[in-house]
């Protein structure tokens, strides 16, 4: 008899430490896969700005930068978008050439869908204004911009911002 209740809490005790491993294991594996998550939400993240900044990256002529970038602006306020284009496609006649002129509007388009502040054009295409664009160019593109801007009535808080980020960056 005696034999036998050892038997029985030896079983049980390895039932029992069975039990609380198999916890501690369980406990870890959720460790692991909540790190796993965050670093995959990280890595995504990561991609997805890149993703973002791809169609810009993908521009080297400053006129199509201009237009990508008055776009940006536009697109503050999204109910004269229309307007703003015709603003833009009005401004940009003399400098673009016609039979491009859609082509050029329609990237510029797609490419400031994903853009999430007229900022970041300004700074990813400032060398390549400075380095193409005379004084008088540069004035120019402010001209237009802020002719965008203006749109619709008074500019956002957005846009005015931008648009001293430009002066700023442009003239000096």
């Amino acid at each position: 008899m005696a034999f036998l209740g050892i038997l029985v809490v030896a079983i049980s005790g390895a039932v029992v430490w069975y039990w609380r491993l198999k916890m501690v294991r369980e406990a870890g594996n959720e460790i692991i896969d909540s790190v796993e998550r965050m670093r995959g939400a990280y890595k995504r993240g990561k991609f997805r700005k890149q993703a973002e900044a791809a169609p810009l990256a993908s521009i080297a002529d400053p006129a199509i930068a201009a237009v990508a970038f008055l776009f940006c602006l536009a697109k503050e306020k999204p109910i004269y978008f229309d307007a703003a284009k015709d603003v833009v496609r009005n401004r940009m006649k003399g400098i673009i050439r016609p039979g491009d002129m859609q082509e050029v509007l329609v990237f510029g388009e797609w490419a400031s869908k994903n853009v999430t502040s007229p900022e970041d054009p300004i700074r990813r295409f400032r060398p390549l204004w400075i380095e193409a664009l005379d004084m008088q160019e540069r004035q120019q593109l402010i001209g237009i911009a802020e002719e965008v801007a203006e749109v619709g009535g008074e500019r956002t808080k957005e846009q005015e911002h931008a648009l001293q980020m430009l002066r700023r960056m442009l003239m000096n």
